[in-house]
């Protein structure tokens, strides 16, 4: 029997907009199908130094922000990973478009002959076949239906050709399918779900840059740049108040870059920026919310030397489901990228801390949809998540909100939700896997642990020989700098 996972997006919501987000919870909270929650004190949410209105506490701090998020650009992929026309290959030669979504809206993407990036409404304007089953034509560098070969030219969405068609008769006019604005900068592709015509009147999203203006990818920064882009089953709000949150770190993240021997009393002072505001704990690190879905962080290992800042884009590519595109910038141990195994032993890192992540957040996401509230108790430190759940709340969680309501406009959230990619997932042996659907890239997993997917581990092979070549390539640099001195 399968048990399905998806219990309803308006359940999920309905806890979310029941919750207290910047009041002391010291009420009674009823929510529909639940009893109610006994009253519970909890501590001021807004920091000790400084008013309400100076950190937010009445809405300053993101009442700047735009609430139509359809109107705003939204980090969808990396450009290197945009199929792109090949010339002369054609058919099953030819390569597969991208299939994604955002805000619900099904949408692939592909480059023409010319490498430009296109995205268009992931349907054939002919019999409804998805395109992203079809290919990135290498004749014409249009996007070709797997059904009946029709193509679509990226630029305007209309049909260009269609195989069967009678010598000497049109295209029919509403051979077409909506397209969607796309931007490239810094090597992230980004697309804009709302009208087309309001992107032309829109500034470009934000660079990636340094607290002093340096463009992060410009070569001549001195970082180096790591990414990683993941799809997972788990709202994209969730990411975000957990990427604003620095108190779980020594426990959610044991091991890796948290530890219990740093456990401290946290004060969090909140600002507002251009974008929209972050929160501090110490004066040299920050975590930044900057509209609609994006995450910085602001994490040097060695201030005054030794930086890091981390970019994550968490878009909303379902109710429930998310794609984040991450990028790490670094100025130390740079040579790292020019040793293969050090370098994925870096990524393998990275992968570890967001599955760490993934793991309770998916839980988390469970018992909103069993209908618990996200915030119960509270305490200081909380301020700046919840600040962004009240910027939630006028955008994503308002009651029309901004998620795609099918090809007729008429589908139910609820709906919508199970159409999603994450409710069917089986491991190997074609067992059921409801509460923690298998993730590719999940490094926690471990085969063969009751209730996790057997799947055959990473493999290890690096370790037997990665060590003596990151020795010997280290051997070789010093050998070759004492005979030049």
């Amino acid at each position: 029997m399968t048990f399905r996972m998806h219990c309803g997006a308006d359940r999920v919501r309905q806890a979310l907009d029941n919750q207290s987000c910047g009041h002391s919870v010291q009420h009674r909270v009823a929510v529909k199908g639940c009893a109610a929650l006994p009253a519970m004190a909890s501590e001021p949410l807004l920091p000790a130094q400084g008013t309400s209105a100076e950190v937010g506490g009445g809405g300053v701090v993101y009442a700047h922000l735009p609430t139509d998020v359809r109107k705003q650009w939204y980090a969808l992929a990396f450009s290197a990973d945009i199929p792109a026309a090949k010339p002369k290959r054609v058919g099953q030669a030819a390569p597969t478009p991208m299939s994604t979504s955002l805000l619900g809206d099904p949408l692939v993407l592909w480059r023409d002959l010319q490498g430009k990036a296109h995205c268009v409404a992931d349907k054939c304007p002919h019999r409804s076949a998805p395109l992203s089953l079809g290919t990135v034509n290498g004749d014409s560098g249009h996007v070709e239906c797997i059904y009946h070969g029709w193509q679509i030219e990226g630029t305007s969405g209309h049909v260009v050709e269609i195989p069967a068609l009678q010598e000497g008769k049109p295209i029919p006019s509403n051979a077409k399918v909506q397209t969607y604005p796309v931007l490239e900068q810094d090597g992230v592709v980004y697309v804009w779900p709302g009208p087309p015509e309001a992107a032309e009147d829109t500034a470009s999203p934000p660079r990636d840059m340094t607290d002093e203006g340096t463009a992060l990818a410009d070569p001549s920064s001195g970082f180096v740049l790591s990414t990683m882009c993941l799809d997972l089953p788990i709202d994209h709000s969730l990411m975000v108040e957990n990427l604003l949150d620095p108190a779980h770190i020594p426990f959610a993240h044991e091991g890796t870059i948290g530890s219990r021997k740093k456990i401290e009393k946290m004060n969090m002072t909140i600002e507002k920026t251009a974008n929209g505001f972050r929160g501090r704990i110490k004066p040299e690190y920050y975590n930044a919310f900057e509209a609609p879905c994006n995450i910085v962080l602001h994490t040097p290992p060695k201030p005054g030397s030794w930086d890091m800042y981390q970019y994550v884009a968490c878009t909303p590519t379902a109710p429930g489901q998310m794609r984040m595109v991450y990028r790490a910038y670094r100025n130390f141990a740079t040579w790292v990228e020019k040793v293969p195994p050090l370098k994925r032993a870096f990524d393998r890192m990275s992968q570890k801390i967001v599955f760490q992540d993934y793991q309770l957040l998916l839980g988390q996401q469970l018992r909103l949809r069993e209908h618990a509230l996200p915030w119960n108790s509270t305490i200081q430190v909380d301020c700046l998540p919840l600040a962004y759940r009240k910027y939630w709340q006028r955008t994503f969680g308002k009651k029309d909100g901004p998620w795609w309501r099918g090809w007729d406009g008429k589908l139910d959230l609820e709906d919508l939700e199970k159409l999603g990619s994450f409710d069917k997932e089986f491991d190997c042996n074609g067992c059921a896997l409801p509460k923690r659907p298998h993730h590719p890239q999940n490094v926690l997993e471990v085969s063969g642990t009751p209730g996790v997917a057997l799947r055959p581990e990473p493999s290890a092979a690096w370790k037997v020989w990665g060590p003596p070549l990151a020795a010997a390539v280290l051997a070789t640099l010093c050998t070759s700098k004492l005979m030049r001195a």
